[in-house]
């Protein structure tokens, strides 16, 4: 069938979000794609969107703005992406080294945070599109290796390689991050 792309002739993914309102996922793959899948069709996707160069190490969905997303990738980037375009809102890149993992806020709908191998990075994008406005080191010779956002509280709870896991609590975030702002206020500002 000219046109369609089957499932199978795809590189391995490597990670995957499920929407949270309607039958559709994504899937990060090795080769630096994200395919648009349906959970009604198994035999191929219905998008793919490219810009990272190399592997997806995460992707996650909007809490707040269900048709937009986040991916990060070994080359050293973050996309924000609109599901319904195939090129990406904005980019963000603040250091040379492969980008882990990325979460966003559950309780503030322009914030979210990113894990390197050896940094955390918290991003209030209501602030600031350019640069994170926290960014904590690990300690030498540790690896960073988890991220998760607390639901009810504005804390990061950062795994690393020693098996520690280590709490960070944002403070003096501004009030229009905190389901106000709209993160489709700041897009259109911004473009």
């Amino acid at each position: 069938m000219v046109g369609e792309t089957i499932l199978s002739e795809v590189s391995p993914g490597h990670c995957l979000d499920f929407h949270p309102k309607v039958n559709i996922y994504l899937v990060g793959s090795w080769d630096g794609l994200i395919h648009k899948c349906s959970l009604n069709n198994n035999q191929q996707f219905l998008d793919s969107y490219q810009k990272h160069l190399l592997a997806v190490n995460d992707i996650q969905w909007s809490p707040f703005s269900p048709d937009l997303f986040l991916s990060c990738s070994s080359d050293c980037t973050i996309q924000l992406w609109r599901h319904t375009c195939l090129s990406p809102l904005l980019s963000f890149k603040s250091v040379h080294s492969q980008v882990c993992a990325v979460r966003w806020s559950p309780e503030r709908s322009t914030v979210f945070a990113a894990i390197y191998r050896q940094q955390v990075e918290v991003w209030e994008l209501s602030s600031n599109i350019l640069a994170p406005v926290v960014v904590h080191h690990a300690a030498a010779g540790v690896t960073l290796t988890a991220l998760l956002f607390t639901r009810g509280t504005d804390c990061v709870l950062v795994g690393d390689s020693e098996g520690k896991v280590t709490v960070y609590q944002l403070k003096n975030f501004t009030a229009e991050g905190k389901k106000g702002k709209s993160l489709d206020d700041i897009l259109a500002s911004a473009s």
